[in-house]
């Protein structure tokens, strides 16, 4: 049987909490900061949130208001960028001859076999905030057994994460991270429009 006191519980107590701060000082050593990334052409970055709007089905002012401290966007838009085909599709969406409509851009890209899984995901990055490579859906998309659930490649950024559009059309907020005031889960939820359109 083990003795246990409490003068050997506050004894380990104190040696974890030693052990915690000498790695945690190690761990908020300054580290050097990541080079910004050079802000995107506005026309491309405008094309790319029209078409992510109809994509989602979430307005653009919400996917990019007029005061945005964030610009989540531009990160979306970087990993989008990094993609092969993503020169095809901002030519495809530039080329609509009526930019009224990005409904039916939306639709060209979407039944093209070689944007469609670039457009979804372009969705999934909105609504997760993670990166899944158009190739993996691709394969996913074939017939056969695939294993479930597939795996982004990354997450984009931590404010992609919390940014999600899933935690708002959801009404949550990610574990440890939230904007809505104390009290909120007492209230009735609000009606999906008003975070969407």
């Amino acid at each position: 049987m083990t003795d246990l006191t409490r003068r050997k519980m506050l004894g380990v107590a104190a040696a974890g909490a030693v052990t915690s701060l000498s790695t945690s000082a190690e761990a908020a050593a300054p580290a050097t900061p990541p080079a910004a990334s050079p802000l995107p052409n506005q026309d491309d970055l405008r094309a790319f949130v029209a078409l992510s709007s109809v994509l989602t089905g979430i307005a653009v002012l919400k996917l990019a208001p007029t005061v945005d401290p964030i610009q989540v966007k531009n990160q979306y838009f970087d990993a989008a960028k990094a993609d092969p085909a993503f020169p095809t599709l901002l030519q495809m969406v530039r080329s609509d001859p009526d930019p009224k409509n990005p409904v039916a851009t939306a639709t060209k890209v979407m039944n093209d076999p070689k944007l469609k899984f670039l457009g979804r995901s372009i969705i999934l990055a909105w609504y997760l905030g993670a990166w899944y490579d158009p190739k993996n859906l691709e394969t996913y998309n074939q017939p056969g057994d695939h294993p479930f659930p597939l795996n982004p490649v990354k997450v984009i950024s931590g404010t992609a994460y919390t940014q999600g559009w899933t935690w708002r059309v959801a009404q949550a907020h990610p574990m440890g991270y939230s904007e809505l005031r104390y009290g909120y889960w007492a209230e009735d939820p609000l009606k999906l429009d008003a975070y969407i359109a």
